[in-house]
């Protein structure tokens, strides 16, 4: 595996500046305009971190607090960093030291490639100035466009910082890609080709690294690992496609394709109509999958992942969706509905335009944990509550696009892979 080297950011604390300060002995209460010193010599600059003592760097990112080592600092009048004010604490000057903290309106090269990469320090005896790059954060993925990838698909993230990106990570041992990213001008869109080889066996997350570092994995930083279908309405099993799966929209909508929108592979569920205003009903565009002799539609195997005991809050309810229309999503919302062992009707809703940002066809992943559905302060506690399904032990999932808005949206909207995935460890 690569070895990524990080810089260090820490965040300012008295105490690390107060034995900064305390390192120098001024002898005693005297003014500062009264101590005679020479134009400031700036050594070498690192973090307030007591482990960088010696240490020397030469870059930092945005929201990196700093030592600037050197002589003759008493009467810092200002600190610039690419010609930017960072602002200067006289409690945190010394003469042989001055702690700033880079904030966040600090230019750097990713937005302004012209910047002179100078840090300058200035006093009533002179100023002086050595080479420093600033750069942004660590990458933010905060979101997998389509989590239902294979070897050769795009894969888009959005998120920020993606800036001088270097390598994608991907689930296997040395699965990344080092070469071919498209990134828009904000940082806020990377896309990748996914590679071969990808390997599930210990994590199903993606991570980014650029010169500032690598991203953090979570739940949101997930690709779909082939576990937990409930419905591809392809494959046949307790659910039987494309009529014995339920109830809702008719079996003629489970096609691979409909206007606008063409699958991910295979059939998938489709509605295409004005969707009523005001939370209006129709059985076309609800999804209800159930198997009525009570055969278990939900995943329990692998055992060790589908654990009965384990909490709900450990699993996502995940489905694809794309949505092919002119008009404005804001009113529309995709309700989880879930009927538990006790009568209690549990939902939960996510707006469509959370997840959501082209009406043109194309696939996102949607995701909730399976503890937000809720029916007022009651929610699933483990995964075998969700198992047991409702109080006739049919199970049953619901999917329901409802529109909260006052006028009627027409749209085209496509809904695949609804599965279960163990977010959670």
């Amino acid at each position: 595996m690569k070895i990524i080297k990080q810089i260090y950011q820490s965040s300012p604390s008295v105490l690390v500046a107060a034995a900064l300060v305390g390192t120098v002995f001024l002898g005693s209460c005297q003014e500062e305009d009264e101590i005679s010193v020479g134009p400031p010599a700036i050594e070498r600059v690192r973090t307030t971190d007591p482990s960088t003592t010696d240490s020397s760097f030469t870059s930092a990112t945005l929201g990196s607090t700093l030592a600037i080592m050197g002589n003759n600092f008493l009467g810092t009048q200002e600190v610039y960093l690419n010609d930017y004010p960072l602002g200067v604490n006289t409690a945190y000057v010394t003469n042989n030291s001055v702690i700033v903290t880079i904030g966040d309106s600090v230019p750097t090269v990713a937005t302004d490639p012209n910047v002179p990469n100078k840090l300058r320090l200035v006093t009533k005896s002179g100023e002086s100035v050595i080479d420093f790059q600033t750069l942004p954060p660590a990458p933010l993925v905060q979101q997998v466009k389509n989590q239902y990838v294979k070897s050769g698909d795009k894969l888009t993230l959005f998120g920020r910082y993606f800036y001088f990106v270097d390598t994608v990570y991907f689930p296997g041992e040395d699965v990344f890609v080092t070469s071919g990213f498209e990134t828009n001008s904000s940082g806020t869109e990377l896309s990748v080709t996914v590679p071969e080889g990808i390997d599930f066996t210990n994590s199903q997350t993606i991570s980014v690294v650029t010169r500032s570092g690598g991203s953090a994995t979570n739940r949101n930083t997930q690709i779909y690992n082939g576990k937990g279908m409930v419905a591809d309405f392809d494959t046949d099993g307790a659910l039987k496609y494309p009529w014995d799966w339920g109830w809702g929209i008719s079996g003629d909508m489970i096609q691979s394709s409909q206007p606008g929108i063409v699958s991910l592979e295979g059939d998938f569920a489709g509605m295409n109509q004005a969707f009523p205003a005001s939370y209006g009903w129709n059985n076309d565009k609800v999804i209800n999958l159930a198997n009525w002799g009570g055969e278990q539609i939900f995943p329990t195997i692998p055992a060790e992942e589908f654990d009965p005991a384990a909490p709900a809050a450990s699993f996502d309810i995940r489905f694809d969706i794309a949505v092919n229309t002119t008009e404005n999503i804001s009113g529309l919302v995709a309700q989880v509905w879930y009927p538990d062992s006790k009568g209690n009707e549990l939902s939960y809703d996510i707006p469509l335009s959370d997840f959501i940002k082209t009406t043109d066809g194309s696939w996102y992943t949607l995701s909730t944990a399976m503890n937000r559905l809720t029916n007022g302060s009651t929610r699933l506690n483990t995964y075998g509550d969700f198992l047991k399904g409702d109080g006739g032990g049919v199970k049953q999932l619901r999917i329901l696009i409802i529109n909260t808005a006052t006028s009627d949206i027409k749209a085209v909207i496509g809904v695949d892979n609804i599965r279960i995935v163990r977010a959670v460890n």
